[in-house]
């Protein structure tokens, strides 16, 4: 997403910092109340998400940048998932992946010990997989309209337009 502001640069974090709540604390259940977005702000670089009633770490983070522009500035970033549910996504699927790959390499005996056979531990495999999948999906949908409730939120606190 790209914005173009005709404020400054630093007229717009300024206007950001005091639009946004920057402890993050959930003192209001009305996602569309005042301060309804919690930001984080290094710099020019900034992360952003809405308040929430109910924990959610799949929703989308709101990661921007704020440049220097021709006649004022411009708001460059993307919506992402929360760095650690990344990394627990990608531990998920390589935990699925060594174990598939093990048992694909090692020789499966013919009569195993524990009575589980080579086709059910793939099954399991597989449904982990999915399972792994549909919990990015449902927080997906679960946070389905923040990404427009920060759109707005930015549009109108930076006075700015899509590029």
């Amino acid at each position: 997403m790209k914005l173009r502001s005709k404020l400054s640069v630093a007229e717009c974090r300024a206007r950001l910092a005091s639009a946004t709540d920057l402890r993050g604390f959930a003192l209001s259940w009305d996602a569309n109340g005042p301060e309804a977005v919690l930001g984080e702000f290094h710099g020019n670089v900034f992360r952003m998400h809405t308040r929430k009633y109910y924990d959610n770490s799949f929703a989308p983070f709101f990661y921007g940048k704020l440049q220097a522009a021709e006649n004022g500035s411009m708001l460059e970033g993307c919506f992402r998932l929360h760095p650690f549910v990344r990394l627990f996504t990608l531990f998920w699927y390589s935990f699925i992946l060594i174990f598939a790959a093990g048992a694909l390499i090692v020789p499966f005996p013919e009569h195993p010990v524990a009575g589980v056979s080579r086709n059910w531990f793939f099954a399991v495999l597989a449904i982990l997989a999915v399972l792994g999948g549909g919990l990015v999906q449902i927080g997906k949908w679960l946070a389905r309209g923040e990404q427009e409730v920060i759109r707005t939120f930015l549009k109108s606190t930076l006075e700015a337009e899509d590029m």
